[in-house]
């Protein structure tokens, strides 16, 4: 048996995290790994095919949730049912964390990542268009939204996630939370357009936000349909009945947040604004597609 590593090695716990794998190889009779670095160019899923071409018995991923998401991308997409394993070395982890991957120690994850249960993880595919300019298709493993969301994601400066983590964007969060909601255009499956004023839409495949919100109740990692919430907010005083809700898990309705399951979900502002796709930015989208592929990989869990 064989794992292939692809490890950002732009990340502080790269070198550990390397350690960490080769070390759980040995332990369990694996052979050693094949190391495969990301690049600014090549961010996972080039790497994730030369994996594959080798033949490896499993792909793990250390780094933050931008590689994990475009490994699984790369997974999905060819049809391989090798399974991901997780070493989280990101700023967030919020797809580590949703699994019960993080926090944990490192060797903790590379053992899980070999010998932990395997289970069904759904891949969401985000498209976008700039005016009158297609984007890419792009995978989300966690959350996309567009709109204020967008926002804070885009005012986190890299030191801030370097140095604080998640911490980094609920500061910036904060700022962007007085500001009012915008107008767009939402689409659910087959559904009619309803054109709803909201702070920001989004789809979600898995339940948690840092600090142990569960933002999106009804998502889970191998959901044949995704969560989609419309924060509707008419003024800042809103916040509060979301913030409880979030934090204590209750399950009273709160008027500003309007929950709805979908597999296809369409977005178009009333101007062009920010998407984040499991916390990585795409400036200046007139219009957001996000697409469900139910149990689209495997992914290697804590096995209690």
């Amino acid at each position: 048996m064989r794992a292939a590593l692809i490890v950002n090695p732009n990340l502080k716990s790269a070198t550990p995290a390397i350690r960490a794998v080769r070390a759980a190889s040995r332990l369990k009779d694996w052979a050693e790994p094949l190391v495969l670095q990301t690049t600014p160019d090549h961010a996972g899923q080039e790497q994730t095919w030369d994996a594959l071409d080798a033949g490896v018995d499993r792909v793990i991923v250390a780094g933050g949730d931008g590689t994990v998401r475009l490994v699984a991308g790369a997974l999905a997409e060819s049809g391989e049912l090798i399974a991901m394993g997780i070493v989280p070395t990101g700023a967030a982890n919020i797809v580590a964390r949703n699994l019960g991957l993080y926090p944990s120690p490192l060797e903790t994850a590379a053992m899980t990542a070999l010998t932990g249960r395997r289970r069904p993880l759904s891949v969401s595919w985000v498209a976008f268009r700039r005016k009158t300019q297609s984007g890419d298709i792009t995978p989300m493993l966690a959350v996309a939204g567009i709109g204020r969301d967008g926002e804070a994601i885009a005012a986190t400066q890299p030191w801030m996630k370097r140095r604080a983590g998640w911490l980094a964007y609920a500061a910036t969060g904060g700022r962007q939370a007085l500001r009012p909601a915008i107008p767009m255009k939402v689409t659910i499956d087959d559904g009619t357009t309803e054109t709803v004023r909201a702070w920001s839409v989004l789809a979600a495949n898995l339940p948690h936000l840092p600090m142990g919100v569960v933002a999106f109740p009804e998502a889970s990692p191998g959901n044949d349909t995704m969560q989609v919430l419309e924060v509707r907010l008419k003024n800042p005083g809103d916040w509060l009945p979301v913030a409880v809700k979030g934090l204590t898990h209750h399950d009273a309705s709160v008027p500003a947040l309007k929950y709805s399951s979908a597999q296809r979900l369409m977005v178009e502002p009333g101007r062009p604004m920010p998407v984040q796709i499991d916390g990585d930015l795409v400036p200046d989208v007139a219009v957001m597609s996000v697409t469900l592929q139910p149990a689209a990989i495997f992914v290697m869990t804590p096995s209690s």
